[in-house]
């Protein structure tokens, strides 16, 4: 049986191949990681409220008596204003559209289906603003989303929180249907503002 003692220098240049084999590991192993996170893009999905079809319209819908509301927070990503008119009488009738997308966290502690974006349509003015508790709550909802986007624009990175928004709406809130958007809530019935979670956005 033969034994062969290396000198330094082969041991060196040993060290030197096993070495650059790793580092070519690593650095695939990277690429691929990065490609197969690059290669998949973020699935959207898009809903709308209310339905664009009314079940049952009626005559003269009931106001709400605000006990119970539904609550959506998450990232503000549109605003828009909609000049439409109201099915029927051909009424103009401004229609804004809060579009949202669901995070991870929700108020009853389950977690949300992430990259949902909801569509959110209500008239730009209420039914009656004289008789109104706040008749502004159309351009509020306008000024939370000016707002939390600034904040998101500007955050500190290491901030403990992220900024949301949060839209609600009351259990039968009452609606109009137009010729353009189909049908949408009365913004006497909706509000928003504007909320902090310390779960990062995805």
């Amino acid at each position: 049986m033969e034994t062969r003692f290396w000198g330094h220098a082969a041991r060196v240049a040993w060290k030197t191949h096993m070495r650059a084999i790793r580092l070519t590991a690593i650095v695939l192993g990277g690429l691929l990681a990065a490609c197969s996170v690059f290669g998949q893009e973020k699935q959207l999905r898009q809903e709308r409220r209310p339905a664009a079809e009314a079940e049952a319209p009626a005559s003269s819908p009931t106001q709400p008596n605000y006990s119970y509301f539904s609550i959506l927070d998450g990232l503000p990503i549109l605003f828009e204003l909609h000049h439409d008119t109201e099915v029927g009488s051909g009424k103009p009738i401004d229609v804004y559209v809060f579009v949202i997308e669901l995070q991870i966290f929700n108020s009853d502690g389950n977690l949300e289906p992430v990259g949902l974006q909801i569509h959110n349509f209500f008239t730009a003015k209420p039914v009656d603003a004289k008789n109104d508790v706040n008749p502004h709550n159309a351009r509020d909802c306008k000024f939370w989303n000016q707002i939390v986007s600034k904040e998101l624009q500007h955050r500190r990175p290491h901030a403990k929180t992220w900024p949301y928004v949060e839209f609600v709406t009351a259990q039968g809130a009452r609606t109009i249907q137009t010729n353009e958007d189909g049908q949408v809530w009365w913004s006497d019935d909706v509000e928003c503002w504007g909320a902090r979670d310390r779960f990062s956005p995805f």
